[in-house]
């Protein structure tokens, strides 16, 4: 069984309000969903932007190997042109 910890936690009046009416079980079950669901959208919010600097990351190392294969792309294009050109 998985063992709990307590925290304090101070609500300004206007939250605390809205959660009064609930039992304590109650406000203990609110609070661990409410928590779950934030270190959920934390953690992908974390995962999103990780992907994000890696296709920037990958984007720039792409970029560069284009540039390198730039000459022998051309190249390539120029022979199949005079390929083309030459069977006509």
């Amino acid at each position: 069984m998985s063992q709990f910890q307590q925290i304090a936690l101070e609500l300004p009046e206007e939250i605390y309000s809205e959660i009064e009416h609930l039992t304590e079980e109650e406000k203990n079950s609110f609070f661990r969903n409410v928590l779950q669901e934030q270190i959920e959208q934390r953690k992908t919010s974390d995962l999103e932007n990780q992907m994000k600097q890696g296709y920037l990351e990958m984007a720039q190392i792409n970029m560069e190997l284009c540039k390198e294969f730039e000459i022998a792309e051309e190249e390539a294009l120029r022979t199949g042109e005079r390929l083309i050109v030459s069977k006509e």
